[in-house]
């Protein structure tokens, strides 16, 4: 059985990362261009665009549902996905092709937030939601994944 201190703290890492994603979902679903501005860039780092409009609506309404503790593990695996694309697809390698970039603590730098949100929701898939959430409340993980 989980302790009061665990959950607790998902809700804590929920809610930060929900704050985090929103304004940021935000500004591509509802920004100049929508999401479609958003997906026209990711064919120059060779991904497919229908997944710039995936990750528009995941950190959007992901952050919306992670927030609320609704299909916790579902919006942060949507999430984890983006930030690891975001770390290891797009900024890092341009931090490294960077002649402004030197040494090891400016790369890191240059990928911190993506980077820290990729543990956060990392940790969220792997703690689960708490059970201060509308998964814990409706149990939605239970009936999902046949748990007793």
């Amino acid at each position: 059985m989980k302790s009061w201190t665990t959950d607790v703290s998902t809700l804590l890492l929920r809610l930060v990362a929900g704050a985090i994603f929103l304004p940021h979902g935000y500004s591509k679903v509802f920004g100049q261009g929508g999401p479609a501005a958003f997906a026209a860039d990711l064919p120059s780092y060779h991904i497919p665009a229908f997944l710039g409009y995936l990750a528009s609506y995941a950190e959007f309404f992901g952050a919306i549902l992670l927030i609320a503790g609704l299909l916790t593990r579902i919006d942060a695996l949507l999430l984890a996905g983006t930030m690891f694309v975001a770390v290891f697809v797009v900024q890092l390698p341009d931090a490294m092709r960077d002649p402004d970039v030197h040494g090891f603590g400016a790369v890191l730098h240059t990928i911190e937030l993506p980077l820290s949100l990729l543990a956060i929701t990392t940790a969220i898939i792997i703690l689960g939601p708490g059970r201060l959430s509308l998964d814990s409340l409706l149990q939605i993980e239970r009936r999902l994944f046949k748990l007793k």
